[in-house]
């Protein structure tokens, strides 16, 4: 930025206008873009939660509550690592193993979970989440059928 700040200074650098034919028009987002879809790569997913920060978020719900959730996506070498036995499961399942808390996604991927915050409480790290929450197996993010009684 500041070497373009320079050239246009210095007038080493000319502007030209914007091809409007190429030009594309980002929508104002909505609280519902920030809704994870566990259906998506582990990738497109973390993506998604750098560019919906601060708000809306990247959000799912557990246990019939809004719960914000950050985390990075794993190397196909850190599956075979973390899940010799076990990389399967329904989008959404939470993973919990000694090294951490991980989301199975869509096309056989799986994301780290760092960080979560349920509605009304403050963010806390993953590994404080899970002693928590004492997930049960097979429990998802996303899923209303461990919703509180």
């Amino acid at each position: 930025m500041e070497e373009t700040l320079h050239g246009l200074a210095a007038g080493s650098i000319v502007p030209r206008p914007q091809n409007h034919a190429e030009a594309s028009l980002a929508p104002i987002l909505k609280k519902e873009d920030g809704r994870i879809d566990w259906n998506r790569p582990a990738q497109e997913i973390f993506n998604r939660m750098r560019g919906f920060a601060p708000w809306p978020g990247a959000y799912t719900t557990f246990r019939g509550q809004t719960c914000h959730v950050w985390g990075a996506p794993m190397t196909k070498a850190d599956l075979t690592v973390q899940f010799p036995d076990r990389t399967g499961g329904r989008a959404g399942t939470l993973l919990t193993e000694k090294n951490g808390l991980f989301v199975v996604c869509g096309a056989q991927t799986h994301l780290r979970v760092q960080f979560v915050k349920l509605e009304g409480r403050k963010q806390i790290a993953a590994a404080e989440f899970t002693i928590g929450a004492r997930l049960k197996p097979g429990e998802r993010f996303g899923d209303t059928s461990f919703a509180r009684i």
